[in-house]
């Protein structure tokens, strides 16, 4: 039977992916809530002594931190202190100071903590600095400019809907593509990305360049953790990585998307490394659909509504990343004309332009087949 009218994935496995999924949400509120180390006054204090150039302020508050961490601590608490203990490595990082050479055990709790919550970068990741990240008066921000705020605000809104759009899409897969369960999950998974489009368009309209390349950029740099240097947190550590991989990457095999997909994924916390892996020998859902086109049939009304759902949920996909690719190019510009030449820039990640440039082409391919799709049905 063709693979478009049964599940070709294997259903239980994605039931309970999308159950621990829908958990995740909660875990990362009760990270937010917790303040093991007692530093929600640091972190008062942070944008001011950042602002003041007081690097060694920003050292003796990390040393206290550091001085508070207990041996016996669970997932929570240790999650917490590695974003605590990271951003204030990261804003002496921005006055060119290792905190490892700088401030005694640094590197020790930092591996400690990271293997007590099986994380492979021993050091905060996206996550930490957006969903796990207290709002209102408890934030932890780098500066005291409006414009960091509306970013960790629009961040948040972007990994919320991202994580939406991934449940609804993974219970699509637990349905055959020939079937209105599948075509209403994608329905809605479209829904939840409008947020990820909405947060681009107000970080486009409200930071700018100069705003973000001056001032919030600067404390996203590299440090080290026992002598080797781990990237910070960049945008590329999102959900939309299993998204992609569903949808057209599952069974890619470029170089540049294979490279891109392992180094960010394992940077995100095990449920999405989970997903990944489940997706790991399967056909992309663009892969089953131009198996189903190469029967030559007519395919059926249950069919056509999933491939245009499908098709939305390219739509929207690709509306956030033009967006996004446009923000990435500016600010790239920027630093390459004050640099004064025009060597490659590359983002927090340690990726550049390349790699977004290459996922909105991927994108903006298999909207094309989806819409050649309809635009056939229509003219028969």
């Amino acid at each position: 039977m063709n693979c478009l009218y049964e599940s070709f994935y294997d259903t239980v496995t994605l039931q309970r992916l999308v159950r621990t999924l829908e958990q995740e949400a909660a875990i990362n509120q009760r990270i937010a809530a917790s303040d093991p180390l007692n530093a929600d006054a640091i972190f008062q204090r942070l944008p001011i002594l950042a602002e003041c150039n007081e690097s060694d302020g920003i050292r003796q508050a990390l040393a206290e931190v550091l001085a508070r961490v207990q041996g016996e601590w669970d997932y929570i608490a240790c999650s917490a202190a590695i974003r605590d203990i990271s951003m204030l490595g990261a804003a002496l990082v921005r006055f060119e100071r290792e905190p490892e050479e700088c401030v005694a055990g640094f590197s020790d709790v930092l591996l400690a903590l990271s293997e007590q919550v099986g994380a492979h970068i021993p050091r905060d990741s996206f996550i930490d600095y957006t969903s796990r990240n207290p709002p209102g008066a408890r934030e932890r921000t780098f500066t005291a400019m409006p414009q960091e705020k509306i970013f960790l605000k629009s961040l948040r809104l972007g990994m919320s809907a991202l994580d939406l759009c991934l449940i609804h899409l993974l219970t699509a897969c637990t349905f055959p593509i020939a079937s209105q369960e599948f075509a209403f999950a994608m329905h809605t998974a479209t829904a939840s990305f409008q947020a990820m489009i909405t947060a681009i368009v107000q970080v486009k309209r409200e930071i700018t360049p100069e705003a973000f390349t001056h001032y919030i950029r600067p404390f996203f740099e590299p440090f080290r953790v026992a002598g080797r240097a781990f990237s910070a947190p960049s945008g590329a550590e999102m959900s939309i990585l299993n998204i992609d991989q569903i949808l057209w990457g599952a069974d890619c095999a470029d170089e540049l998307y294979e490279t891109y997909f392992r180094a960010n994924i394992i940077r995100l916390p095990v449920i999405y490394q989970e997903i990944s892996q489940a997706m790991v020998g399967q056909k992309s859902l663009l892969t089953l659909l131009k198996e189903r086109m190469e029967l030559g049939s007519a395919l059926n009304r249950e069919e056509r509504r999933s491939i245009q759902e499908i098709h939305q949920l390219l739509t929207r996909m690709y509306t956030f990343r033009v967006p996004h690719y446009k923000v990435a190019e500016e600010n790239v510009l920027l630093r390459q004309r004050e640099c004064g030449g025009g060597q490659e820039i590359r983002g927090s990640s340690g990726f550049g332009l390349v790699e977004t440039r290459y996922v909105l082409d991927q994108t903006i391919r298999c909207r094309r087949f989806t819409a050649e799709i309809l635009s056939s049905i229509n003219t028969e």
